[in-house]
């Protein structure tokens, strides 16, 4: 009678486990076909073609974009927050769960397109549709600690007890959507490979087939939510896994420590001048910090008295606690010189959030390392506490509370309200393209201000449509200077054409020609080319112009001539313009009028251009420097027949 019943219970135990897989696979096949028909509301990526995309009109999802990027992360996350925890949670608490979640993410995704709703490609803009990737990253934290917190409230555990199981859920959880994601792309280059199989005997049907997001989303998300079912129901298949993952991790954890307290111990004879002349050390000092927190917690698994780790381990654990605390001191110090020298940044709130919790780690290890008992065991407090630290801080930073491009705009403004920066030093093009609604907002109350200066240069940079790239928290002034300011005309004492000053370079197509439109520093040289009696216009930028601390680069020439109508427009541009004798020669005007040393190819009326191979790396070849050091032209006479290319022979 007894067999009978544990028959019984496992053979309920079977039905229980099959259903739930089926409905697994359901939600699944749920999330793919939502994930397809949103794609179908969305236009073509920003590369194709724009005359193909307004083919189709106006798209549903730029007409509601707050409502589609709502759509698109709870098609994301809720799904997979039904698969994860299907069976695991009683129905009614799952439900409510589902449903708060919804709201939460939904609200997420819709604020974070009203703050910032247009996105920018190069001069082109559009409605912003998808939700911003910090945005995703935040909501896949919060809700992987919020999942994990409420899994252990489900079994009727206080929040600060059973540690263990604490720790099994966490890595098991995380271990599991690693293999699930391997999964799932695995099945897709299988399916990839398929194609390939058929297109060999040319059969094309599958390709195309697989190509389609109708079959491929869903097919996708099955796979996701079955390599879920899989490693839920067979967790002896991932324990392997995360057992040795763990220990491998764990012994990284004395490298770390030693690079740590190397580097700490360095620093008392270098000093700092060096690390905060980097201009990045926070963001390598917080990685440091995040590296060795979790491989502390690798080595401290689940914190079993029985199975401690060896003694080399046991040592190292206690010293990382007072390295990541003097990391991250350094870290916050570095962040504070940085806001004092230029204010906030949305980089710099989101990288002071980080360097509060490697503090709040860093002192909570610290204390777990100094007390007399079993090894560490204080560090578990520590991360519950730290957990929800994190819940809170996201909390912040995903509303208008603590809004980092908010922060940013109004560190700017009371800077120059309070006479901090000159309004040269004012980050316009921050205000412009990077921080929203809210420094679009600002832009347009400076365009209003008293003071001329700041009313000139917010107004010029509301009409701005290209951005150019600088470090990261530096204000570029020049894009907020008239055109031409900084453009040194050559050869000496040589007038720039009136209609070329008062021409309209705004247009697509000017990339790297910033000093036509504002006043980026440029060198323009106006020389004899074409018809005799004619001009034309070279412009030169480089990075030197630029101000740039990266490697020197330096763009071609750009060449502008008069077209029929007599407008200037761009006709090409010169190479090999960053050897030093070549600019300088520019500069004097001394120039001649070559003809090319080969033909061209006129082939069924199409004409095909010969291209010169590529010169030595610098752009000064030495057969260039010869031809400066010993003043003999290499070049044929401007007058004598070009040659035939290489491949025919000369005449």
């Amino acid at each position: 009678m007894e067999s009978n019943d544990e028959d019984q219970i496992r053979l309920n135990s079977a039905r229980a486990t099959a259903s739930i897989g089926r409905g697994r696979l359901a939600i699944g096949l749920f999330q793919g076909v939502v994930a397809w028909l949103l794609l179908r509301l969305v236009s073509p990526p920003y590369y194709v073609a724009s005359a193909i995309r307004e083919m189709h009109g106006p798209y549903w999802s730029s007409q509601h974009p707050m409502m589609f990027a709502a759509l698109a992360l709870v098609t994301a996350y809720v799904p997979l927050i039904a698969i994860a925890e299907m069976g695991r949670m009683r129905r009614r608490t799952l439900a409510i769960y589902l449903a708060l979640a919804s709201a939460v993410v939904a609200g997420l995704a819709a604020y974070d397109i009203w703050r910032d709703p247009t996105q920018y490609w190069g001069v082109d803009s559009s409605v912003r549709v998808w939700p911003s990737f910090t945005v995703a990253l935040c909501t896949t934290l919060g809700l992987f600690i919020v999942n994990q917190l409420l899994e252990h409230r489900e079994r009727g555990d206080a929040l600060f007890t059973q540690y263990a199981d604490h720790f099994e859920d966490s890595w098991m959880r995380g271990f599991q959507l690693v293999v699930s994601f391997i999964f799932a792309l695995l099945v897709w280059g299988l399916l990839e490979l398929g194609a390939e199989l058929f297109h060999l005997i040319h059969l094309d049907w599958f390709r195309t087939m697989v190509e389609h997001n109708w079959f491929r989303c869903p097919a996708l998300a099955m796979a996701f939510a079955a390599a879920i079912h899989i490693t839920d129901v067979r967790p002896t298949l991932l324990m392997g896994v995360r057992s040795v993952g763990l220990t491998l991790l764990s012994w990284l954890l004395p490298i770390v420590v030693a690079l740590g307290a190397g580097f700490l111990v360095a620093l008392l004879f270098v000093g700092v001048k060096p690390l905060w002349a980097t201009g990045h050390a926070a963001s390598i000092l917080l990685w440091a910090c995040a590296i060795t927190v979790m491989l502390l917690n690798a080595a401290y698994k689940d914190g079993d008295p029985s199975n401690l780790p060896p003694a080399a381990l046991r040592w190292t654990g206690r010293m990382a606690g007072p390295i990541v605390l003097a990391l991250a001191l350094l870290a916050s110090y570095a962040i504070r010189l940085r806001v004092f020298q230029h204010g906030w940044t949305p980089e710099r709130v989101f990288s002071a959030a980080v360097a509060l919790m490697a503090l709040v780690y860093g002192a909570g290890y610290t204390y777990a390392s100094v007390r007399r008992e079993t090894w560490l065991t204080a560090l578990e407090r520590v991360n519950v506490a730290a957990s929800l630290i994190i819940l809170g801080l996201l909390a912040l930073l995903l509303s208008p509370v603590a809004d980092p491009a908010r922060l940013s705009v109004n560190s700017q403004l009371r800077r120059l309200a309070g006479a901090e920066i000159s309004p040269s030093k004012v980050d316009y093009q921050f205000l412009r393209f990077d921080s929203g609604r809210f420094g679009t907002q600002a832009l347009a109350r400076l365009a209003e201000a008293p003071d001329e200066e700041v009313r000139s240069r917010a107004a010029r940079m509301q009409q701005t449509k290209t951005r150019t790239f600088r470090p990261q928290g530096e204000p570029d002034p020049a894009v907020t200077e008239p055109a031409f300011s900084h453009a040194t005309i050559y050869p000496t004492n040589t007038q720039l054409p009136e209609d070329f000053r008062n021409s309209d370079f705004s247009k697509p197509g000017q990339y790297g020609l910033g000093c036509l439109q504002n006043g980026t520093p440029c060198d323009i040289y106006v020389l004899p080319y074409g018809a005799p009696g004619e001009l034309a216009i070279i412009v030169r930028v480089d990075n030197e112009n630029l101000g740039s601390r990266s490697v020197r680069f330096s763009m071609p020439g750009q060449l502008f001539q008069h077209d029929r109508e007599g407008h200037w427009v761009n006709t090409g541009s010169f190479s090999d313009m960053r050897c030093a004798s070549i600019v300088d020669a520019l500069r004097e005007g001394k120039v001649t009028r070559v003809r090319p040393d080969y033909d061209d190819l006129l082939v069924n009326g199409i004409r095909l251009h010969f291209y010169r191979s590529a010169r030595s790396e610098d752009g000064c070849s030495k057969e260039l420097g010869a031809a400066a050091a010993d003043g003999q032209d290499k070049t044929r006479d401007a007058d004598a027949p070009p040659q035939m290319g290489p491949a025919f022979g000369k005449p």
